[in-house]
């Protein structure tokens, strides 16, 4: 079925209806079927040179935006990405439409097998048996532009008992909307889709955020968007500029942003003859596609194929978050908006409500910051004080060491904690005097079942004759070294193993 029969001449909606009214009128059949003249009414809605776009005796066009020049030719089959339902209408929430194909994914080749591909598609492409799903037209949208695709269910007419069939992923492949279904269903089949519209909300608010976002960027602090991605639900999203901003222009820019919201400027799309394609994928075939350009007011006008909200005021809101360096000199910008911006902000009052009765103070941001600060200084003091009380243990080892050194014997030095620190500490303290003496220390630490290293220092010929008698002792010790030091670690102390190196370095103390 051609949704559009060769149009030839350009589509031009004068006025743009509330989504209510839109409803109302896609109930209702046309008033003339033919209508190639100059101000036919139909439907209610003046337009000039339709041409033809009547499928099943209604008006199939875009009913919530503005046309300039529209230029359509005629499509193989269903409705191409770029004029889908969901395109046309992103409030809406079920489509009754037809099955066109159903085909068994092939398996993957190694070409695509090489191909960065979203988590999603990735996941998609794990699961044993997906066929591919073409419809006539599709209430769900593709992943593109940016926007992760939609997940929801299909449901076959003709049995409304049986159990909805799961679409976790939606593909384009070229003009087409393909859904990756784990059930096949037979060309011809009249299915009811739904959209997981919480979902679709969420992708909304945080795409078209990112539009007002980025113009309000561009124009307020000449910061140019480089890229974006936006997260998965309860994450934050991000665009990547140029430079990193000044907190200054964090807080103008999310005041200018929301300043735009709260006026509730109309977004709307146009589709003109005109329009940049440099930033379309290789594989959409523009002459048979949609150029879709969305508005938002007077404010922004940006190329995308996503699903937008009706007005700015439908994004409630755009906080701005932290900025993290990208590439040598570029700025990464973390920002959530709608519902997503105020349940960050409900969880992160709760947190600091929380933080703040573990810190015995209030629960404001002032409070709690406060108090972090002070638990820092007293943190860093005593971290000096650990040092310092560590330094002075490993003099007094170190003389310890020395002293059975000077009596004609290798060194044994143990400490349950402190790890490397602690054992580097003593190298220092005893390297000298063990290569003078030509004899070896040997430095462990940990305990049973914990992990630990084993470290030998002094004469290359102490050191070589040492180690394999270590390895024998410990067999799970891996390390490696050369000359006057051997390094290993043991993963997990076994029972017995420690007692067992120091009997092996002081045999005497057995006694």
């Amino acid at each position: 079925m051609s949704v559009f029969k060769q149009v030839k001449t350009p589509v031009i909606v004068l006025s743009v209806i509330s989504p209510l009214e839109r409803y109302r009128r896609k109930s209702q059949p046309l008033k003339s079927r033919n209508a190639k003249h100059n101000n036919d009414v139909i439907d209610n809605l003046k337009v000039s040179h339709v041409a033809e776009a009547v499928v099943d005796g209604r008006f199939q066009n875009y009913r919530n935006v503005t046309f300039k020049a529209l230029y359509l030719t005629s499509v193989p089959s269903g409705r191409v990405v770029g004029a889908l339902a969901c395109q046309q209408d992103s409030y809406l929430r079920t489509l009754e439409s037809e099955v066109l194909s159903c085909v068994k994914r092939p398996p993957p080749t190694s070409q695509e097998g090489g191909k960065r591909k979203s988590k999603a598609a990735a996941e998609s492409a794990e699961a044993k048996d997906v066929w591919f799903i073409e419809c006539a037209d599709s209430v769900l949208f593709p992943e593109g532009g940016g926007q992760p695709s939609d997940s929801g269910t299909l449901i076959p007419l003709d049995d409304e008992s049986a159990e909805p069939i799961p679409i976790d992923f939606v593909q384009r492949q070229g003009l087409q909307c393909i859904y990756h279904s784990p059930r096949p269903l037979a060309p011809g089949t009249r299915v009811r889709q739904a959209v997981d519209f919480d979902r679709r909300w969420d992708h909304m608010q945080q795409h078209t955020g990112q539009h007002l976002l980025s113009a309000v960027m561009d124009k307020c602090g000449n910061l140019e968007t480089l890229g974006w991605g936006m997260g998965k639900q309860g994450e934050a999203n991000y665009v990547d500029l140029p430079r990193k901003p000044s907190p200054e222009e964090i807080q103008a820019i999310q005041d200018r942003c929301n300043e735009i919201i709260r006026n509730s400027m109309p977004i709307t799309v146009d589709v003109p003859q005109n329009a940049k394609d440099d930033t379309l994928p290789g594989d959409y075939d523009k002459a048979k596609g949609v150029v879709r350009v969305i508005h938002i007011g007077d404010v922004d006008s940006n190329t995308c194929c996503g699903t937008h909200l009706a007005k700015t005021s439908h994004i409630a809101l755009i906080l701005l978050h932290s900025t993290q360096p990208v590439h040598v000199k570029h700025c990464r910008l973390f920002f959530t908006a709608g519902d997503r911006a105020i349940k960050l902000a409900a969880n992160s009052i709760a947190a600091l409500t929380s933080v703040g009765k573990v810190l015995s103070c209030g629960g404001t941001p002032d409070q709690v910051i406060a108090s972090t600060m002070r638990l820092r200084d007293v943190g860093s003091e005593l971290r000096s004080k650990e040092k310092r009380l560590l330094s002075e243990l490993a003099r007094f080892e170190g003389e310890r060491a020395r002293a059975a050194i000077a009596a004609g014997r290798d060194a044994w030095v143990y400490r349950t904690e402190d790890g490397l620190d602690y054992a580097n500490l003593i190298v220092s303290e005893v390297k000298d005097a063990a290569i003078a003496a030509g004899r070896a220390v040997v430095i462990a630490t940990g305990e049973t079942k914990k992990s630990g290293p084993v470290v030998v220092v002094g004469a290359k010929e102490a050191v070589d004759a040492l180690v394999p008698r270590i390895k024998e002792a410990v067999p799970a010790v891996k390390g490696g070294g050369k000359g006057e030091k051997w390094q290993g670690k043991v993963t997990e102390w076994q029972k017995g193993e420690l007692e067992r190196l120091r009997l092996l370095i002081e045999p005497e103390s057995s006694a």
